[in-house]
């Protein structure tokens, strides 16, 4: 039954490979991935009970990860990117694109549609907002004549998932902290076969941080393979473990300041 899923998994991916947006951009591929999250050599904060290191094996989507809000201004106004994690949907030879449609918001005005892309080329995130439509408009947007004008023109996808518009990766636009934005993967945990290890930080005690290691199959613990872990950083603030190496920058009862400077071996 294994090896059924996988394969039409398989024929799903193989099917998307060949289709073509119409922007001019291809679409992204399911695939097989084993892939590391944060990003190494840049400086992230996590909270206690959250992971600071985490590896999975998996078919997943590409995807950029958004930690916290992206301020922009479009046209003289202040507005801000919704964090999260948003599926590539357009990929050229020197740079992914995500759409983003509604992911906006304002402090000072009711912001009642948005749509902004984020480009991703030389390992940097930009923000190019396209269009941001405020309840001071006195429009009111129709998503029912939106999806069919869409559909007419090509400009949505027909399963309802706005396709691609190839956006000139050259345009200018905002450059984002790269702490706030990267590559990362959209993977489902429930799939057979995938796995997760991850790292989580459970707090400090003087010169002591506790951390707790957890494995996943099938996204279910593997309690066997779980430890909890201890490391004192009073003469040495690099941590280590199966192969990761951890700088710690900061740490406290409530966060810890860390860069990774090697992910986990396989």
């Amino acid at each position: 039954m294994r090896a059924q899923t996988k394969g039409a998994i398989l024929l799903v991916a193989l099917t998307l490979a060949g289709c073509q947006s119409a922007g001019g951009l291809s679409y992204p591929v399911l695939k097989h991935e084993a892939f590391e999250t944060p990003p190494a050599n840049i400086e992230f904060k996590a909270e206690i009970g959250q992971p600071i290191i985490t590896r999975v094996d998996g078919f997943a989507w590409p995807a950029f990860k958004v930690t916290d809000e992206i301020p922009f201004s479009f046209e003289g106004t202040s507005y801000s990117l919704r964090p999260g994690l948003y599926r590539v949907d357009g990929v050229a030879p020197s740079y992914s694109q995500a759409t983003l449609n509604g992911r906006v918001a304002s402090s000072t005005t009711e912001v009642l549609n948005s749509r902004v892309s984020l480009i991703l080329r030389d390992g940097q995130c930009k923000i190019i907002p396209m269009m941001v439509q405020v309840a001071a408009t006195n429009e009111v947007a129709n998503p029912i004549q939106d999806n069919i004008k869409g559909l007419l023109t090509g400009e949505r996808a027909i399963f309802g998932a706005p396709a691609p518009t190839k956006v000139d990766s050259n345009t200018v636009g905002q450059v984002i902290d790269p702490a706030k934005c990267f590559t990362d993967y959209d993977f489902n945990p429930n799939q057979p076969g995938s796995s997760k290890r991850e790292l989580v930080y459970l707090g400090q005690s003087g010169e002591t941080l506790r951390f707790k290691y957890r494995e996943y199959y099938d996204n279910l613990v593997r309690a066997a393979f779980s430890n909890d872990l201890t490391y004192n950083i009073a003469d040495d603030n690099v941590i280590g473990f199966r192969g990761a190496r951890i700088e710690i920058v900061d740490a406290s009862n409530t966060e810890l300041t860390y860069l990774i400077r090697r992910h986990m071996e396989e």
